[in-house]
Formats: structure tokens, C-alpha cells, sequence
């Protein structure tokens, strides 16, 4: 079964789901709000070309604070000598069980952009700020480049781990699994004949690593097609596993390197 992806995905409500702010619409923060008896709060500078990227955490002490925010508040600023040009907001993250903040690759996998991960809220972001001051929200989770850094490929961070394939030069979305309807990632691998991921069953569970066949998913990625298989499971001992960037060791929301 060939899915094919329509021409509608290239839409500006996969990019904005969470707020990115320009200089009129900020959510500025003020230290004076978040006393140190009830927040841990924390700041790290980036630079990015003539830019600055600034991410600010507001982590709740849970003993003592009460909302807003109930977790965590997070801002990442785009700014230029000292005046904020954009932000992405985030008002108050749940850890919902897991991660939660916003993270810094202990790489950035790319020299004309800065890229960092939000988690939390069964909704990972992927945020994007180019050389130019530019600042792209988009699904974000664990992910990893194709060998010429032109697209991402990864797995949403939700409750359902959909398919996500971002062209980076356009900052789009060109595959998303979940309005093509194909089932949750399990993990990814390449072989000779390219990059599969291992599909989660109905229940969002891993499939029985005894069974004899499993079902994989192949992209292609010049045609941005998505072909359904089943391989033998013994065959999988043949493939590389790949590996994706997520987290690293930093503490949920704290910016602190």
C-alpha cells in the first residue's frame, strides 16, 4: 500500500500550533513574578549569526507554589541587540508522565540553524531559528537527518508517536503521519535499500517481537512516499538501528547547561 502525500499538508496550521510571537504579541517575562521561594528559574544565551536565542524556565517548588504556572513556563526569545524580535511561548507545560521543557541538543546538527526541543503536554515542538532571526515552530520528538541534511524524520511526542518528515529549507511539514492515518513509531532502521520504521499495533504497543513477520513502513524520501510492508522479524537483525537525537541529561525545565 503506497501512501501519497497531498498537497494540503503544506499548510500554515502544522507549523503554528503553539504560539510564535512577533514584537507586537510578546509574553515577556518578569523576574518579579516568579520569587525564588516558589520557582527555580533559569536562563542560557545562544548565538545564532547576528541574533541571540534566549531560553527562560520557570520550574514550580512544589511545596510551596501554587498557579499559574502548575509545572513548568517556558519563553524561547529570538533577539537583537537586547530587543526581543519573536518568541515562542509556552504558558504552562505537563509533564504528563515524562519529560517535560525545553531541551537543547548537546549538538546542534545544523551550522545555519539553531534547533532546540520542547516536550511535555503529549505535544513535542520542534523549534526552528534560522540565521535570518527567523523562528518556526513545528511537531517535534525524537528525530534524526537524512545523510544530506535536507529533511527531519521523527516521531511526534504524543500519546499516538505519529510520523513527522520536515523539509528544513522550507520549514514544512511534508509528511504527517497522523493525517495520513499511518499507525504510531516504534523504532527506525536503515538498510540497503533505505530508512523503515517498526509500526506500533492498535493499542499503540510494540509488536510481538515473537512473532515471525512484522509490519514496517518505508520512506522514500525523493518521491515523499510511504510504502506498508512485512519483513520477516529475523530480518531486522540485518538492519541498522538508528539512532535519534532526544533528550540529553538536563533537568526538566532548566535552561542550566
Amino acid at each position: 500500500m503506497i501512501l501519497r502525500l497531498a498537497s494540503s499538508l503544506l499548510v500554515a496550521s502544522l507549523l503554528f500550533r503553539v504560539e510564535v510571537s512577533s514584537a507586537q504579541q510578546l509574553k515577556r517575562f518578569d523576574a518579579k513574578s516568579y520569587p525564588a521561594q516558589s520557582f527555580h528559574v533559569s536562563h542560557y544565551d545562544y548565538p545564532v549569526g547576528k541574533f541571540k536565542v534566549r531560553i527562560i524556565q520557570a520550574k514550580t517548588v512544589y511545596e510551596t507554589s501554587s498557579p499559574p504556572p502548575s509545572y513548568c513556563r517556558a519563553w524561547l526569545e529570538v533577539t537583537e541587540g537586547g530587543r526581543v524580535l519573536r518568541q515562542a511561548y509556552f504558558d504552562d507545560i505537563d509533564p504528563v508522565g515524562s519529560y517535560f521543557g525545553i531541551f537543547v541538543p548537546e549538538r546542534q546538527p545544523f551550522s545555519a540553524y539553531f534547533l532546540a526541543l520542547k516536550e511535555g503536554d503529549y505535544d513535542g515542538r520542534l523549534l526552528l531559528v534560522g540565521e535570518d532571526g527567523t523562528l518556526t515552530n513545528l511537531p517535534g520528538g525524537g528525530f534524526f537527518l537524512t545523510p544530506d541534511k535536507r529533511l527531519i524524520v521523527g516521531s511526534h511526542s504524543s500519546d499516538y508517536q505519529s510520523l513527522f518528515v520536515i523539509d528544513v529549507q522550507r520549514h514544512r511539514v511534508v509528511i504527517d503521519g497522523a493525517k495520513e492515518k499511518l499507525p504510531g513509531v516504534d523504532d527506525w532502521y536503515v538498510d540497503k535499500t533505505g530508512y523503515f520504521f517498526t509500526a506500533l499495533d492498535e493499542s499503540g504497543m510494540p509488536q510481538d517481537s515473537n512473532s515471525k513477520t512484522l509490519v514496517i513502513y518505508r520512506l522514500d524520501f525523493n518521491s515523499l512516499r510511504v510504502t506498508k510492508n512485512e519483513i520477516a522479524t529475523a530480518y531486522l537483525k540485518s538492519s541498522r538501528k538508528v539512532e535519534t537525537v532526544r533528550r540529553q541529561q538536563s533537568p526538566d525545565c532548566s535552561s542550566v547547561r
